[in-house]
């Protein structure tokens, strides 16, 4: 018998928290995926959810060296591992709505500190005028299991985000 790495513990939290918010029926997950990639030696877990015309991906990872150190060398030291959350809609007026989101995103997120970016896409040919925005959050610091304590924190500003950006998805 082995100890769960701590990709595991965190992998098991955040499952349970994000199921408690589909089972309350605030959201609705969509899509999950627990990935071990063999040829990288790395594993991630994602979770898809969706409210109203919004898609939020949680990604929980782990590379080669943290995955592989912890359990050849539990008691070598801490082996983290990092979060992004992606959010997925239409916007129909770039300059304003960018804007707007990428204002309130540092208010939500103001604690947790991340990168945001905004990824703008079409096709070429459609003649409705909506664009794809993708935003990414990446997260600087690596989590160990001291961030169990954070999830539900987590959890809660994807919410708000989720509430937030509902006004601007189209």
């Amino acid at each position: 018998m082995f100890d769960p790495t701590v990709f595991d513990n965190l992998k098991v939290v955040l499952e349970g928290a994000m199921y408690d918010l589909d089972f309350n029926k605030d959201v609705e997950i969509t899509d999950r995926s627990d990935i071990v990639d063999l040829a990288k030696m790395s594993r991630s877990y994602t979770l898809t959810l969706t409210q109203g015309k919004i898609d939020a991906i949680v990604e929980l990872t782990t590379d080669a060296l943290n995955w592989s150190g912890e359990i050849l060398a539990p008691e070598q030291g801490n082996y983290p591992c990092q979060i992004y959350i992606e959010f997925l809609l239409k916007v129909a007026d770039i300059d304003q709505d960018c804007s707007a989101i990428r204002f309130r995103l540092n208010q939500i997120w103001r604690s947790f500190k991340p990168k945001i970016e905004q990824n703008i896409s079409f096709v070429y040919g459609n003649t409705t005028p909506l664009f794809d925005n993708q935003i990414v959050l990446s997260f600087k610091d690596d989590l160990g299991e001291a961030f169990i304590a954070d999830i539900p924190f987590l959890i809660e500003k994807l919410v708000t985000t989720l509430s937030a950006l509902e006004i601007h998805a189209k």
